[in-house]
């Protein structure tokens, strides 16, 4: 029976990447993000940012279709022919990305390249759950209720009624961590279950999920591990829901671009012990 570790502030801020007077660009790491798609750019832009925000030295994408790159210059354009996908220290993939063909191939590359730290989100989960392929453990997924209820085809509302029995399942059924996404966020990585303690109904908006994936991407790319990375990322995800409401903000009016403009002010609060 694993126990369920609460996963705090304290937690957090000992999580939280450091930086050292000399250090430049690259110890922020180069990390990738495979998302967005004619109408679903925003998904990508919201992803990218949020890496960036999180401290990636390096953000490139690959998006299918014509991104829009000149209105966002804080990312760079990746290749798609033949990408070498081994070259970037994190790779995330789905936010977006209406492209099932690309997904099969790319997943693919990723195994086939043993690329360690990826996160894979949205439409990627709905081509798992065809699949069923098992993956690297050192990958991470990011399903919310009913793209677990997809993966393991168990109807949501058993899900919502035993997260953690489903989360296990998930885990050891595709062999790699599981963050799943909801209230009490609960991560297991095969040795441990966490639960996040942070976050309330302010984050039930469509684009929270790109940007909570920007944010392990870019934690990621820094050296840390897809289950640290995905614990530090959901805990300051919430920790913005949290403080939007307690600064007398309505429950309602969060949206994902806001999580990314109060970013940088969550983590100096972080780092200061506030």
């Amino acid at each position: 029976m694993n126990k369920v570790l609460k996963y705090t502030s304290k937690n957090a801020r000992a999580d939280l990447p450091k930086r050292k007077s000399h250090d430049n660009k690259t110890s922020g790491g180069k990390c990738l993000v495979i998302a967005g798609s004619k109408g679903l750019f925003g998904a990508a832009i919201l992803s990218c940012l949020a890496a960036s925000r999180s401290g990636a030295g390096y953000t490139y994408l690959i998006s299918s279709g014509q991104f829009p790159v000149y209105r966002h210059p804080d990312f760079l354009l990746a290749t798609k022919q033949r990408p070498q996908f081994c070259n970037f220290d994190a790779i995330a993939m789905g936010p977006g990305f209406r492209n099932t063909k690309k997904i099969k191939s790319y997943l693919k590359i990723l195994q086939k390249q043993k690329v360690e730290k990826v996160v894979l989100d949205a439409e990627v989960l709905n081509v798992l759950a065809h699949t069923q392929q098992k993956l690297l453990p050192s990958w991470l997924l990011t399903p919310h209720e009913g793209e677990l209820s997809r993966l393991l085809k168990v109807p949501s509302k058993l899900i919502r009624e035993d997260r953690k029995k489903y989360l296990l399942l998930a885990q050891k059924k595709l062999g790699c961590a599981v963050l799943l996404k909801g209230y009490k966020t609960l991560i297991a990585d095969g040795a441990s279950v966490y639960e996040i303690q942070s976050g309330n109904p302010a984050l039930a908006k469509a684009g929270t999920g790109d940007v909570l994936t920007g944010m392990i991407l870019g934690f990621m790319s820094q050296n840390m591990s897809s289950t640290s990375a995905a614990k530090l990322a959901a805990y300051i995800h919430g920790r913005i829901a949290d403080d939007w409401v307690q600064s007398g903000q309505d429950v309602l009016s969060l949206m994902a671009s806001d999580i990314i403009e109060l970013l940088p002010r969550t983590l100096a609060k972080l780092r200061r012990k506030e």
